[in-house]
């Protein structure tokens, strides 16, 4: 109030100040409390709940209040200053200041400084007139012009409020984006469906949600159905560029409508090799060899995808008869893929190869192939049969009798294989071993005669190609059923195995699989409700706690925290009820796809079914042209004995592994599964000399 002028005063003054505080307010008017349905905070300022609990139909709900009523606040004191008395401040006292002590000043210093006598030399030369003689001419630089300046226009624009919808949208993008909760995300985004303003936003944040569920179809269809009908061409290109970057849930059909859209926006899918592998094979099998050759060409060495890549490359080649550059191709993918040697690329590969190096009669080299297939794969069978042939024809007739017979023992009593009895036929036949091969071909006819009468009645009395796929089906439920429908088990699985049917089953899988997702949702939001009312519980207590210590800060923030809980629980459970609609809908969608691929599933078992049976009976057909030629043959040679002929002598190549996985079999009951494809018969070749004698030139 007043500035004190010497320090001796101070204390007097606060002194005084403070005694008549007191007495320096009044009171004007008498404040009134506010309403009691209001509760007080401990800043004592009123505050009204949004959030208030409602009963609807028997059940207590959290309902936000939209119009709020007019609150009564109270009214705060009114105050005013009263009249002070001047005050009454003490004399000053006088201060007695003491005399200083004086010193006399120091000496005066007398210094000397001899003077400076140094030699200067002569300036040392920095430059000559030839330097600057050679220093190139530089152009006047053009003149610039001052700039141009317009005056600013400021327009105002009209501010729209956010509205519910909008905050309903943030709040879903956070759940997405943010905290990875997609099953809250999507049940916001549910909700917003109808909404014109943000359906294209909300479609497509939809689909990427369904994409964090594994809900691949799901996605699928919404963000293919962004990038067909939406006319914004920033939501059509990020549509696009998600499809891009998701193709592995896709179908390879899809491409037909993606490309052109990526050709449109100009998106750079050069270094996305999945992308480039489902363009190649889409044009494969369009027939569109250019652009096939095209995609392939930009998936390098070092991508997960070569292996792939080389495979329909040698198959481009091949198409266009290139061969040679086929079979380098196959090769180098055998090379690339040594490490992972049950892969499918590489069995399919070593299959390919293989045949290829068959059909250009390189027998030994197309043998070595067909053992690098794996024993796990589904072709292995096929592969073992395949590679005797190749044995017949390289006149290594030992080894074809030999691995054929392994395949005739109880370790592959369960495998469907008629064509590996001609075979060995076949090499006893080369070997003049006339009674083994009758023997064979009589084991062949007491097996699979039966098995031809079964599948030629199951063939009449199954017309509908859908109870070819609910035999498999039934088999499947129960694997250890020896016969399904009068069909034998290893005729089922041959069957069921082919690549025909396989691949539409994995897909019928997969639609599977997203059911069961569908359905963990549902019961993921009962979950979560369950775990934010115990939530809402402890933070009712910790607030309780916080307002018992009457700490501000811990009441806000305890406050806030229920308050995020009651909303969380909120959403949840309204987000059961809108994605109820949604899986409805897309659980149709799958169901009725489902069908479609099970009526092609169905199609291929039938007409898998129909080769194998024609295929059984061409085997049995050449089971009597196969006696005649062994009993021909068995005349022919006990003639040419008897007439003093002697055994054929001549050595032939043998089309075999290392000598020391070359086995001679003596069976004995028992075969080893990874010396399978390496055994040889030990039956000598006593054909004649002179095999025109025999009757065998034919052979």
């Amino acid at each position: 109030m007043f500035k004190p002028f010497k320090l001796a005063i101070v204390v007097p003054l606060l002194c005084s100040s403070a005694w008549a505080a007191d007495s320096a307010l009044k009171v004007k008017k008498s404040g009134r409390p506010a309403a009691s349905n209001l509760k007080v905070k401990s800043s004592m300022v009123p505050a009204y709940d949004v959030y208030q609990k409602k009963v609807v139909k028997g059940k207590v709900e959290v309902v936000k209040v939209t119009n709020i009523p007019l609150l009564d606040l109270g009214e705060e004191r009114k105050v005013e200053a009263s009249v002070l008395t001047p005050l009454r401040l003490p004399a000053a006292r006088e201060v007695a200041l003491k005399g200083l002590r004086r010193h006399d000043s120091p000496a005066f210093v007398h210094s000397s400084v001899a003077p400076y006598n140094a030699t200067v030399e002569h300036a040392k030369s920095l430059t000559s007139s030839e330097a600057f003689q050679k220093i190139p001419d530089v152009k006047m630089l053009n003149p610039i012009k001052d700039p141009v300046t317009k005056d600013p226009l400021v327009q105002l624009a009209q501010l729209d409020d956010m509205q519910p919808n909008d905050y309903k949208l943030l709040q879903a993008l956070i759940f997405l984006e943010i905290q990875k909760n997609y099953e809250l995300a999507m049940g916001l985004f549910a909700e917003l469906m109808d909404d014109p303003k943000h359906r294209t936003e909300v479609l497509y944040q939809y689909a990427m949600t369904a994409r964090g569920l594994e809900l691949n179809s799901e996605f699928r269809q919404y963000m293919l159905q962004v990038a067909q009908e939406t006319k914004n061409k920033e939501w059509q290109q990020r549509a696009t560029e998600a499809l891009v970057k998701n193709i592995d849930a896709l179908e390879v059909s899809d491409i037909a409508m993606i490309d052109p859209l990526v050709i449109k926006h100009d998106l750079d899918v050069t270094k996305n090799d999945d992308y480039q592998l489902a363009r190649a094979k889409y044009y494969s099998e369009k027939g569109q060899l250019g652009l096939m050759e095209d995609a392939l060409m930009f998936i390098t060495e070092k991508s997960p995808r070569y292996p792939d890549a080389l495979l329909l490359s040698a198959l481009f080649n091949y198409r266009q008869g290139k061969v040679d550059e086929a079979l380098l191709q196959l090769e180098n993918l055998m090379k690339v893929t040594s490490g992972d040697k049950t892969s499918q690329i590489r069995n399919v590969g070593a299959m390919t190869l293989a045949r290829m190096q068959f059909q250009k009669s390189d027998y030994k080299a197309a043998f070595q192939s067909y053992l690098k297939i794996d024993k796990s794969n589904p072709l292995w069978l096929q592969a073992m049969v395949e590679s005797a042939w190749t044995q017949i024809l390289g006149e290594d007739y030992e080894g074809a009798a030999g691995n054929m017979f392994s395949l005739h023992t109880d370790f592959f009593k369960n495998a469907f294989s008629p064509e590996s009895y001609v075979v060995r036929t076949v090499g006893y036949l080369n070997l003049c071993q006339y009674g083994d091969g009758v023997q064979v071909l009589t084991e062949m006819n007491k097996k699979y005669a039966p098995w031809k009468k079964k599948l030629e009645d199951y063939q009449k009395t199954n017309k509908a190609s859908t109870n070819y796929y609910d035999t498999v089906k039934n088999w499947v439920r129960n694997s250890d059923l020896k016969e399904v429908d009068g069909l034998p088990r290893s005729f089922i699985v041959e069957l069921a195995r082919h690549p025909s049917f396989m691949n539409l089953q994995k897909q019928i899988n997969k639609y599977e699989d997203e059911i069961n997702r569908f359905n963990t949702i549902s019961l993921t939001l009962v979950k979560k409700e369950r775990e934010l009312i115990a939530k809402q519980n402890d933070a009712t207590k910790q607030l309780d706690d916080a307002k018992k210590g009457a700490r501000a800060d811990s009441v806000q923030n305890a406050e806030k925290k229920l308050m995020s809980y009651r909303i969380q629980y909120h959403i949840a459970k309204k987000a059961r009820v809108s994605i109820k609609n949604l899986r409805t809908i897309g659980l149709a969608r799958i169901e009725k796809e489902k069908t479609t691929l099970r009526t092609q599933a169905s199609k291929a078992l039938q007409s898998r079914f129909n080769e194998m049976l024609a295929g059984l009976d061409k085997v049995l057909d050449q089971n009597e042209v196969l006696k005649y030629e062994l009993y021909s043959g068995a005349g022919e040679h006990i003639r040419y004995q008897m007439a003093g002929g002697e055994v054929n002598d001549k050595e032939r190549p043998e089309l075999k592994v290392q000598d020391e996985k070359s086995l001679n079999w003596k069976f004995k009951g028992e075969i080893w599964e990874d010396e399978v494809g390496h055994y040889r018969s030990s039956l000598k070749n006593v054909c004649p000399q002179d095999s025109n004698v025999a009757g065998l030139s034919g052979q």
